[in-house]
């Protein structure tokens, strides 16, 4: 799709991202690695010189591709492809990449999905929290015993996890969830110089965003298209955000600069909340 703005990032390359060799011999996990916003943290870290990436998506395929592009950048990456909800699956295979690793410093939870749903549609409600909330729950819990002293943890909630949306009941209260599991987990982990904090993208250009307007459109007979243009109206910044911009704030929440930085929730979105 075309459009009179611009779409790209800040002018003149990476933002506020770590520096090349910054995360130099670092160890890291990072969930829904095979597109979006997952793909492009999991390339940042690669960037910025982490040792080894331990990569979780159910897109078997497209993780490999990720694998491989890590690989070229001078990472040692490993695919874990498994569903969130097959809880043993994701535990058994994610402790036997860490055991091999050793130790973990950075995690990353940033898998889900958006899946629309009816205020009384229990089988989405059900899929949607057992994904968003209890799978970041369940991947966290496995990697806590190798989570290192001053280690760092990023939760991917959404500007949804401060406000509602139609047909949404599932996706804003799972998101509403992951900041409050953000909160209490900070404190709990503060002793051990551990830091945890959520991003909370707005509008990102993502192949999920993309499948998400076709759905709608199709659903009331509007041109996706019209209906791109217009959410980039309601944007302050006339643009949607790249998720290599998202990427590269959960790089900097992972790197040291952001040691003192914890129990927070931080939004890109392009002025889209007016900073609410």
């Amino acid at each position: 799709m075309t459009d009179d703005v611009t779409t790209t990032g800040v002018p003149g390359g990476p933002g506020g991202g770590p520096a090349p060799g910054e995360l130099a011999g670092k160890t890291a996990v990072v969930t829904g690695a095979a597109q979006g916003i997952g793909r492009e943290t999991a390339l940042l870290l690669a960037e910025a010189g982490a040792a080894r990436l331990i990569l979780l998506d159910r897109d078997a395929g497209q993780l490999e591709t990720v694998v491989k592009e890590a690989a070229g950048l001078g990472a040692t990456a490993v695919a874990v492809a498994a569903d969130l909800r097959d809880r043993e699956l994701v535990r058994r295979r994610l402790r036997a990449e860490l055991r091999a690793a050793g130790t973990l410093d950075i995690l990353v939870n940033n898998a889900g999905v958006a899946d629309e749903n009816g205020p009384d549609d229990e089988t989405t409600w059900l899929r949607v929290l057992d994904i968003n909330l209890h799978g970041t729950f369940a991947v966290t819990a496995a990697c806590l015993e190798y989570l290192v002293a001053h280690g760092r943890i990023v939760n991917v909630s959404s500007i949804l996890g401060k406000a509602g949306k139609m047909r949404n009941t599932a996706y804003c209260a799972s998101k509403h969830g992951l900041i409050g599991y953000t909160k209490g987990l900070a404190l709990d982990l503060a002793a051990r110089g551990i830091t945890v904090n959520a991003v909370l993208p707005g509008w990102i250009d993502t192949p999920m965003l993309r499948r998400e307007l076709a759905a709608q459109a199709d659903e009331i007979g509007a041109d996706p298209a019209r209906m791109l243009r217009q959410a980039r109206k309601g944007i302050p910044l006339r643009r949607l955000v790249e998720a290599r911009e998202a990427a590269e704030l959960i790089g900097f929440l992972v790197s040291g600069r952001a040691a003192a930085i914890t129990a927070q929730s931080l939004t890109v979105d392009g002025g889209y909340t007016r900073g609410m």
